[in-house]
């Protein structure tokens, strides 16, 4: 017999034979625990140079090792055509779309465009579930203290954000955002929706505005106007995905903004 690594010996007519597989595991459970390591290292070996892990080590390491974050800012962005975020992350990685419900920034909408806001997130989430099996991840409070928690949930090494809006809430919360991101190592991928590319007043320089909008029209109309791309042809979702509440809860408080009132917006962000 073997007890605690030791052989002993004892009379074979007081020990009760057991069948052969019975003996290996008492042998086994009795062993030292290194003696115990040696015995499952083969099996270890095994499920460590299987060829489906090899082969999803290998693409992540092409994909760049890490989770592609594309922030939805809803800031003409909530859509999958001709979307430079979901265009380059594909080619990146893992996909990870987030929408982050800032109460500052979109419950100071009035209820028309909030309706018009939930409207656009619904079917844009129907539509990455259905044709790619990607989850909207839904989260709420500032962007600049949920996107880094986010893409250190799931890893993430880029986030794809869209260039800053026109309107001033939407901008600064999109600066913070991406500085607390950067400061978190995270890369950022900015991307621009524009019809046309080259104009002369493109990235911010207010001071080559044309100064009559005649002038305008003839400058814009002189540049080239980009093609709209299409959808991705692919979105690899990230498994596990992020938790997410979704839109349910978003949904179930927009039924109550019928009146197109500041009051009732109001009392709907109180209530968020």
């Amino acid at each position: 017999l073997v007890y605690r690594g030791r052989f002993m010996v004892t009379a074979p007519h007081l020990v009760r034979p057991r069948p052969r597989l019975a003996n290996w595991l008492s042998s086994f459970l009795l062993l030292a625990p290194s003696r115990a390591l040696v015995a499952v290292r083969p099996f270890i070996h095994a499920v460590q140079h299987h060829p489906l892990r090899q082969r999803s080590s290998a693409a992540a390491a092409a994909d760049g090792a890490g989770a592609q974050l594309v922030w939805l800012t809803g800031a003409e962005d909530l859509r999958l055509s001709d979307h430079g975020g979901f265009e380059a992350a594909s080619a990146a990685g893992a996909v990870v779309p987030v929408f982050v419900l800032d109460p500052a920034v979109h419950l100071s909408y009035p209820p028309p465009r909030l309706r018009r806001l939930h409207r656009a997130l619904s079917s844009l989430e129907a539509a990455l579930s259905e044709e790619y099996g990607v989850t909207l991840v839904v989260r709420r409070g500032g962007a600049s203290a949920v996107l880094p928690q986010v893409a250190q949930e799931c890893g993430a090494t880029a986030c794809h954000v869209v260039a800053d809006d026109v309107e001033a809430p939407m901008r600064v919360s999109q600066r913070a955002a991406c500085a607390a991101l950067a400061d978190s190592g995270v890369a950022l991928r900015r991307w621009d929706g524009a019809l046309r590319s080259d104009t002369p007043w493109s990235g911010g320089a207010a001071a080559s505005l044309p100064p009559t909008f005649p002038e305008y029209a003839s400058a814009a109309r002189a540049c080239t106007l980009v093609a709209a791309a299409g959808a991705p042809k692919a979105l690899t979702p990230l498994e596990p995905c992020p938790t997410s509440k979704g839109l349910g809860a978003f949904s179930s408080r927009l039924g109550a903004v019928s009146e197109p009132s500041r009051r009732c917006c109001s009392t709907f962000s109180s209530t968020a």
